[in-house]
């Protein structure tokens, strides 16, 4: 009796040190087979607020009449961007940017395209045809809990979506609950917090699918790595196991 208990014992080892497969499979849906479309209605562009920092470039027919918008050398420069904030215009508290020369102008509650055509409707008057290009430079988000690389990752693309934030932090490991994936934003003073599950493709349709600048991502642990299971000493159980049934047969004999 004692000998079928211990192979029981084995067997629910094995068992219990596995994760199944639909905790750990991304947007799944109803029928595997079948192919779905989703309209991206929330792929809304993000609106300039306080604090933030813009890249600004201002280029113009008139070669010596722009370059105080410059630093030394003059022209359109090429910069990485990592170094995008080094030569940015951080928005005030009271939405505006102040330009060489030309003084401030406010630019809270604009898209990117909006703040380029206010930057050029600014200039046109010391500048001939100013072409604008305006950029985000301190975009960031901030990955943590059950991922290969917890932290804050600075990002230079306007829109992000949620699995490219897991991208930049290595994805959720092995010990991660892709089911309960929370949602940390701040907005006009006010911090939200969303739980949302990315095993299913309803996360395409979600309001949440694409993050904004500061957002927090946390990935919840699983049961068994909230139980201490994350090293769980498998090989050691087995050994413990099968020397069980030598001692048992053993004294059988």
């Amino acid at each position: 009796m004692r000998t079928y208990f211990y192979l029981f014992l084995c067997i629910s080892t094995l068992f219990v040190s596995c994760v199944p497969q639909k905790k750990v499979v991304y947007v799944q849906s109803p029928n595997e087979k079948a192919e779905y479309e989703f309209l991206v209605k929330n792929k809304k562009s993000l609106r300039i607020e306080p604090f933030d920092m813009l890249y600004i470039t201002i280029n113009s027919l008139d070669q010596s009449g722009y370059n105080f918008f410059h630093q030394e050398g003059g022209g359109t420069m090429t910069v990485s961007d990592a170094s995008l904030s080094i030569m940015s215009y951080t928005v005030s508290d009271s939405g505006t940017i102040t330009l060489p020369i030309l003084g401030r102008l406010k630019l809270q509650g604009q898209t990117l395209d909006e703040a380029a055509n206010s930057i050029k409707n600014f200039t046109k008057n010391v500048l001939n045809n100013p072409i604008v290009s305006v950029r985000f430079a301190n975009n960031t988000i901030t990955v943590l809990g059950e991922v290969q690389k917890p932290g804050t990752y600075p990002y230079f693309k306007e829109q992000l979506n949620i699995f490219y934030a897991l991208g930049l932090a290595g994805d959720i490991g092995e010990y991660g609950n892709r089911r309960k994936v929370i949602l940390i934003r701040e907005k006009n003073k006010i911090i939200n917090k969303y739980e949302l599950d990315l095993t299913k493709d309803e996360i395409f349709k979600s309001d949440y699918y694409y993050l904004r600048p500061n957002d927090i991502l946390y990935v919840s642990p699983l049961k068994i790595r909230r139980f201490g299971m994350k090293e769980y000493p498998l090989a050691l159980i087995l050994s413990a196991v099968t020397s069980a049934f030598l001692i048992l047969n053993y004294f059988k004999k």
